[in-house]
């Protein structure tokens, strides 16, 4: 059973999958030790492709290499909770699409999860797009298929492509696993449009709220601020909120009152 609960409630913990690339050996020294001084925890990290960029998934991120160049040491005294760069040019529509390769459950999930967002009244508003497009035409946020499988009792259940540039655009995109799909505990709606809020939440500047511990996910762990910041959000708790949707491994399926404040205070 309690395999059984960390597969259920994992929202976006990353762990270690069996495809060729992923090889912590292909992990240079210099790229670890930069990741280690973000506080990553590096022990299941691995070397991948990911929305047709390079680069390492590490926990529930996945960084480009040039984006890890970038990272800076944490401080892992932070106690905050968005990063460093948001989305700008408020208010703003940002457009979202879905890869058919998550079916039906994967398309109705997202209008679930827009409908989620667009009800909250703030100055960021999402619109569904044609997945696939170019150009001017291509979603500001994609939701791609992944396929991992599980872990020592554990499945990564999403996995987005880092937080809003310097630009103040959101993340490209993120990724859902399909592999959860396969299992006995297989998302309804409800809990993957859940796991999407989440993803969402990071493409626009969402850090965990139990980053300092990851305590959701059994762990004793600081994120710090992953050298893209951990900063504050006034008018939230400033330690662990287990009802929260973007706690590091669910199993909330909507936005708490925290979470709530939390975008309100941003956007």
């Amino acid at each position: 059973m309690i395999a059984v609960f960390a597969v259920v409630f994992t929202a976006c913990q990353s762990d270690q999958a069996a495809e060729p690339l992923q090889e912590e050996s292909k992990l240079s020294p210099e790229i670890l030790a930069k990741l280690d001084a973000a506080l990553f925890d590096t022990s299941t990290a691995f070397v991948t492709n990911f929305m047709g960029e390079d680069g390492v998934a590490v926990e529930d991120m996945f960084f480009s290499f040039e984006q890890i160049n970038e990272l800076e040491p944490a401080d892992p005294l932070a106690k905050h909770y968005r990063t460093s760069n948001l989305v700008s040019k408020l208010p703003r529509a940002i457009t979202i699409s879905v890869d058919p390769d998550l079916g039906v459950l994967g398309s109705d999930a997202l209008d679930e999860t827009i409908q989620m967002y667009n009800d909250l009244g703030i100055r960021l508003t999402f619109t569904r797009v044609a997945f696939g497009q170019r150009g001017r035409n291509k979603a500001d946020i994609e939701v791609t298929e992944f396929y991992e499988l599980e872990s020592g009792g554990f499945i990564t259940l999403g996995r987005a492509a880092g937080f809003p540039s310097r630009k103040g655009d959101p993340a490209r995109g993120f990724g859902i696993n399909s592999r959860w799909f396969e299992l006995s505990i297989a998302p309804n709606v409800s809990e993957l449009a859940g796991t999407m809020a989440h993803e969402i939440g990071h493409c626009i500047g969402l850090r965990h709220t139990d980053y300092q511990t990851r305590e959701s996910c059994g762990q004793n762990v600081n994120e710090g601020s992953a050298g893209v910041g951990a900063i504050y959000i006034s008018g939230t708790p400033t330690g662990s909120d287990a009802s929260s949707i973007m706690q590091s491994c669910g199993p909330a399926i909507d936005f708490n009152g925290n979470d709530i404040t939390a975008l309100e205070v941003i956007y």
